[in-house]
C-alpha cells in the first residue's frame, strides 16, 4: 500500500489533506481511479467529525480494501466506489469534448441498462429531450436503490479472496448518479432500510455517501455533514 500521511491530531490532519494532490481530470481527458479514490478519500476525512477517529493515525492508499486508517487501537478499512451509469460517463466524456448543448435535460439512468454505442450517444446528446419526469419521491427512491446496487457489489467483493476485513470496515460511495435535487435526508433513510434489509452493515459498519457538498453517514441510524474541501486549509 501507498503511504498517504501520518497525522498526530486533528488539527495535523487537515494539514496533511491539504498538501494531497486531489485533482482530477475531466472525464474526457484521462480521469483515473486513483484520482478519483485521493478525492475521495481527503474529502471523507476532512468533513468526518473527529470523534470518528483516533490520533495519531496513519492513512495508506492501496487495494483491497482502497484505503487503510490506522490507530494505535486498531484499523479501519475503507473501500471505495464511484456511483455512475456507463452511459452517462461515456455520454460526459463527450460532452466535454465540446458536443452538445452546455445546459441540457439531466438523463434518466436505470441500473443494468445495456451500453449504448457512441453513435447514438452523440444523437441523444444533440437532440437533448427531456425524458420522463420524477414525480413524488422518486429521485430519494431511485437514488437509495442505485446507492444500494452498488454497496452489494462491494460486498460480493469484500468476501472474495484477497480482500482484507478490518475491525471496522467502511463504504465510501462517490455519488455521481445523475438525478434531480435529492432530499439527502430522506434518501439517506430509506438507503439505510434497504441496507439493513440486505445485510450490508454485517459487512461494512457505515456506509458513507459523499456528493459535492453533504456526506451522509449511514448505520443504525443516518446523519448529514457538511463537505470540506481538504485544499481549503492550505
Amino acid at each position: 500500500m501507498a503511504h498517504l500521511l501520518r497525522a498526530e491530531s486533528a488539527e495535523d490532519l487537515g494539514y496533511k489533506l491539504a498538501l494531497i494532490d486531489i485533482q482530477v481530470a475531466p472525464r474526457s481527458a484521462g480521469r483515473t481511479t486513483e484520482q478519483t479514490e485521493r478525492f475521495s478519500i481527503a474529502h471523507l476525512l476532512s468533513s468526518l467529525p473527529k470523534d470518528r477517529l483516533a490520533f495519531p493515525l496513519t492513512v495508506e492508499h492501496g487495494d483491497r480494501p482502497d484505503c487503510v486508517v490506522t490507530f494505535n487501537e486498531g484499523s479501519i478499512g475503507i473501500e471505495l466506489t464511484e456511483t455512475v451509469p456507463e452511459n452517462v460517463a461515456r455520454a460526459s466524456a463527450l460532452r466535454q469534448s465540446g458536443l452538445g448543448p452546455q445546459c441540457y435535460f439531466i438523463p434518466r439512468a436505470l441500473r443494468g441498462e445495456p451500453p449504448r454505442s457512441t453513435v447514438e450517444l452523440r444523437r441523444e446528446i444533440t437532440f437533448d429531450k427531456a425524458g420522463p419526469p420524477w414525480v413524488g419521491d422518486a429521485p430519494e427512491r431511485e437514488w437509495a436503490n442505485a446507492m444500494l446496487h452498488f454497496a452489494a457489489v462491494k460486498v460480493d467483493k469484500a468476501h472474495k479472496p484477497g480482500f482484507v476485513l478490518h475491525p471496522r470496515n467502511w463504504l465510501l460511495i462517490y455519488d455521481n448518479w445523475p438525478l434531480p435535487a435529492v432530499r439527502r435526508a430522506e434518501a439517506s433513510s430509506i438507503l439505510a432500510g434497504h441496507c439493513a434489509a440486505a445485510g450490508i452493515f454485517n459487512t461494512f459498519d457505515r456506509v458513507f455517501v459523499l456528493s459535492s457538498n453533504v456526506l451522509c453517514e449511514i448505520y443504525e441510524r443516518v446523519e448529514l455533514h457538511q463537505v470540506f474541501n481538504p485544499s481549503a486549509a492550505k
